[in-house]
């Protein structure tokens, strides 16, 4: 049986992550959602992820700032780091290129498109 894929989730929103976490569960992930910067760093060192998914504006901490940090540290250098954001999406690939992010997502495209994109990336950057 093939292991399931462990994404983990960062955005200010209870209702999004939620909107989010059921989703990318029903395509098969393990999926933890978390909506502040001490929780994400706490499951990050106990519950090594094959894939972040952040969102950029959060009042603790900007998603750029985050993907910067963790793509600069021994140990989460090489997990994928996707930004999330209802920016346009020129705006949000552009920004991704910037902060070494390896892909982006726009809010904007609904929640199904966001599984297919995920599923997209997912093979494309890991798989």
């Amino acid at each position: 049986m093939q292991e399931k894929r462990k994404i983990l989730l960062i955005d200010d929103s209870e209702i999004t992550l939620a909107m989010e976490k059921a989703v990318l569960e029903a395509r098969g992930y393990e999926v933890i959602a978390t909506s502040s910067l001490v929780e994400f760093e706490k499951t990050l060192q106990a519950w090594k992820p094959d894939l972040i998914l952040t969102d950029i504006h959060m009042p603790e901490a900007k998603g750029t700032d985050i993907c910067r940090t963790l793509k600069n540290e021994y140990g989460t250098q090489d997990i994928p780091i996707i930004l999330f954001s209802s920016l346009p999406d020129d705006e949000l690939a552009n920004l991704a290129e910037q902060v070494g992010a390896d892909g982006s997502l726009s809010k904007g495209n609904g929640l199904e498109a966001m599984g297919e994109k995920i599923d997209e990336l997912v093979q494309s950057i890991i798989w």
